[in-house]
């Protein structure tokens, strides 16, 4: 089994839905084009010889949102201590961004990812942390056991 850890600097952003033209013609929005490369470029700056593999993966995603300014003290220090639990954005369209950003880099395609875990919560410093494993075939019931340990604590 190998691991690998990175993160996307900056707001967590969430996959937006195809747009449809009236000609029929359908497009990926501008602003999913520009998270999922900058996914993309998160990892290769990391695992620069990284070579897609082939083999099962399981990913994990915790996105840290900012405490807004507008809030009261008093819900600040609930956000931070992990109390109050950001609405922005649904966990499935974060974690597909992430996984088509990774697309031919990380991995050959996404449907390789068997299992996922994703997590939303506050925190001075907004970013998308990644850690996604790949497994052999004799090590994916003690990398299971790892993983969700791991994403336990």
């Amino acid at each position: 089994m190998r691991s690998y850890l990175f993160e996307v600097a900056g707001n967590p952003f969430a996959k937006q839905r195809a747009r449809t033209l009236r000609t029929g013609r359908s497009y990926t929005p501008k602003e999913t084009v520009m998270y999922e490369n900058l996914v993309k470029t998160s990892f290769v700056s990391k695992y620069p010889d990284h070579v897609p593999t082939d083999k099962p993966c399981a990913l994990c995603v915790l996105a840290v949102y900012p405490i807004p300014k507008s809030w009261s003290k008093k819900d600040k220090i609930k956000a931070s201590e992990g109390i109050l639990a950001p609405t922005k954005h649904d966990v499935d369209n974060v974690l597909k961004i992430i996984s088509d950003g990774l697309n031919g880099v990380a991995w050959s395609d996404d449907k390789q990812v068997y299992a996922a875990y994703v997590k939303k919560k506050y925190g001075d410093r907004p970013c998308v942390t990644v850690l996604w494993f790949e497994y052999d075939d004799e090590d994916m019931k003690e990398g299971d056991k790892q993983l969700w340990q791991g994403l336990i604590q």
